[in-house]
């Protein structure tokens, strides 16, 4: 008699079917004063199903609820630390150097500034920092130096996550990646992944510029801030964060599908986009949300605490000097700041990169029956890749 279909890390249709002593459907018989007895090693508790249960410790090959995503992101830690921590401890490690040259290199300019000022309050410097063309060089430099550390993080987001996803789903399947695989799939991948998340940030900042641009006409036409002008400008930041959220939520599987499906830059973007259309959408969202603002709210505990120390460090130095190691104070606190910074981001990395990991297998099991061929797969000791993918 047939039991159905029982996803794996489920006891349902198991217990209630086993033979009893007599040919029956009860438990396992007895054993002296009526526990049952053990199961011997290969008898039905050790059979194909088990085994399959315990190759799978990521989550569950059937659609996933909330929960089960959030325990996929959390678990990842206990499943394959040393690979994902020490993947991400090494790509963002670069990218940390590079940000902190870039964050130096535009901020040496105005701390000599500040610092002559200081010795000198009556003289040329202090009077530069007064003036128009202070600001906006410091406001110019500012803003070179934001977009330089932007297009560096997003560049490691999403070296890390197109690795990441990968170890994800090959523990999810019970396929573990190999750790001398990583650099491997990261060398090929790499460019691809760069390609793919700078086109995805291009269409979010444009779908985000394009609707404040056209709020802010009549402010530009009519040159004068009145309730018309200011209303129009609200409504088009309105406009362009909604489109920005839209484009995050239709775009945000195209990683996962690069990384999972081998499709290459624009098949991958696509093939987010036809997971994400309709209905599909709002649990993609939803759950993309949710994921990032636990990422963020946790790094921000994490750098907060390198933020309290490096302010009070700075408070010292200045203190300890009379004021006069502006120069030191404000390179120490910069240093232990960017450091806060790099130890919260590849810290939380495989979180970020698991949760996504999650959510699209979610997606492919809910509306594509993924767990089917995936549940056939990890029986069969195959690694899970769709036809024409590179492994």
């Amino acid at each position: 008699m047939s039991t159905g279909w029982t996803a794996p890390g489920s006891t349902e249709g198991t217990a209630g079917h086993q033979p009893g002593p007599a040919g029956g459907t009860g438990g396992p018989a007895p054993h002296g004063n009526g526990a049952p007895a053990p199961q011997p090693v290969g008898g039905p508790a050790s059979g194909p199903q088990r085994e399959l249960v315990q190759q799978v410790p990521l989550f569950p090959l059937r659609p996933l609820n909330v929960g089960e995503v959030l325990g996929a992101a959390v678990r990842i830690y206990r499943v394959r630390p040393k690979p994902v921590l020490g993947l991400a401890a090494a790509v963002y490690g670069v990218a940390f150097v590079l940000i902190t040259l870039a964050t130096g290199a535009g901020m040496i300019p105005f701390i000599g500034q500040m610092q002559a000022a200081l010795e000198d309050p009556t003289g040329e410097a202090a009077e530069d920092l007064g003036t128009m063309g202070g600001a906006s060089a410091e406001i110019l430099a500012t803003i070179g130096s934001s977009m330089v550390t932007m297009v560096i993080t997003l560049v490691a987001s999403a070296l890390v996550t197109v690795v990441l996803t990968r170890i994800a789903l090959g523990e999810a399947t019970g396929n573990s990646v190999p750790g001398d695989r990583l650099w491997s799939l990261l060398r090929r991948q790499a460019l691809p992944a760069v390609w793919l998340s700078l086109l995805m940030g291009l269409l979010g900042y444009i779908a985000f510029l394009l609707p404040l641009t056209v709020g802010a006409l009549p402010l530009l036409i009519i040159q004068e801030a009145g309730w018309l002008t200011i209303i129009a400008l609200l409504l088009g930041l309105l406009a362009g964060t909604l489109a920005a959220v839209w484009v995050f939520a239709r775009t945000a599987l195209s990683l996962p599908a690069l990384a999972i499906e081998g499709a290459g830059v624009l098949g991958s973007l696509r093939r987010s986009f036809q997971m994400t259309a309709g209905r599909k959408l709002w649990r993609v969202l939803g759950l993309m949300v949710l994921l990032v603002l636990i990422f963020y709210f946790a790094q921000q505990i994490v750098a907060g605490v390198f933020v309290f120390i490096a302010v009070i460090l700075y408070i010292a130095i200045l203190l300890a000097s009379s004021l006069e190691a502006f120069v030191l104070a404000m390179g120490v606190m910069t240093v232990i700041m960017m450091i806060g910074t790099y130890v919260a981001a590849f810290l939380l990395a495989p979180f970020l990169c698991a949760g996504y990991a999650a959510v699209y297998a979610d997606n492919r099991m809910r509306h594509e029956a993924w767990d089917v061929e995936l549940n056939r797969q990890a029986r069969a000791g195959r690694e899970p890749v769709a036809p024409g993918a590179s492994s």
